[in-house]
Order: structure tokens, then C-alpha cells, then sequence
């Protein structure tokens, strides 16, 4: 969820597996990294930069007590998951208004719907 607009809600980019998503500024559409949970052990999801270019990091969880969770099929350099991500726009008093980016990500690329 956000409230920051969109830059392109049909974008569609590859995935690069990133060491560290510390950046200083915008977060590069489509980088992503694995993350650690505490009692989920390692790869328990991944941080990835919104995929319409906006900037902002989202995630997923492959391993939780919350939902939703997304499937993963083990492939680090080349990720498919499923669901589909739905990242959905807010307007700033918290209220859904639409869709900031709903796509795939399959065989390492985010792929739009």
C-alpha cells in the first residue's frame, strides 16, 4: 500500500538481485534483495524497488504468521512468485482508491497484468 503515485501502473521490468538495498535516494525499479525473519530463518521473503519506478521499497513474505504469503520457486537469480502482487494506492487519509502496480513476478522479471 501507498500513497505516492504512480510513475508507470503497466511498467513492466526485470528483477536484479541486489548484495543491499541501502540506497541513498529512490530505489531502482525492479532490484531486489532476500530477507532473514526472525523464527523464519533465511529467505523468508524479498525487498524489491516498486516496479512502476516510483522509488519506493515493498515486500513479500514467503515464510509468515500474516497473510498474505506468496509462493517461491527457489530460483534466486531468476524468481517466480505467486500470487500476483497487488500494491494498491491510498489517498492520504489511508483509503483505497485503486491500483499502484498489480502485476507477476515471473522467471525474473515483474510483468504487469
Amino acid at each position: 500500500m501507498t500513497t505516492v503515485k504512480p510513475v508507470n501502473p503497466r511498467a513492466s521490468v526485470a528483477a536484479t538481485l541486489v548484495d543491499d538495498m541501502s540506497f541513498d535516494g529512490p530505489v531502482p525499479a525492479g532490484a531486489f534483495e532476500f530477507f532473514n525473519a526472525s523464527g523464519f530463518g533465511p529467505d523468508a521473503g524479498i525487498l524489491f524497488g516498486c516496479p512502476c519506478g516510483c522509488g519506493e521499497m515493498k515486500s513479500v513474505s514467503f515464510k509468515s504468521e500474516r497473510r498474505p504469503t506468496w509462493q517461491w520457486d527457489g530460483n534466486r537469480e531468476k524468481p517466480t512468485l505467486t500470487p500476483s502482487i497487488n500494491i494498491l494506492q491510498l489517498d492520504e487519509g489511508g483509503r483505497q482508491i485503486g491500483e499502484h502496480w498489480h502485476g507477476w513476478l515471473t522467471n525474473g522479471e515483474f510483468r504487469s497484468c
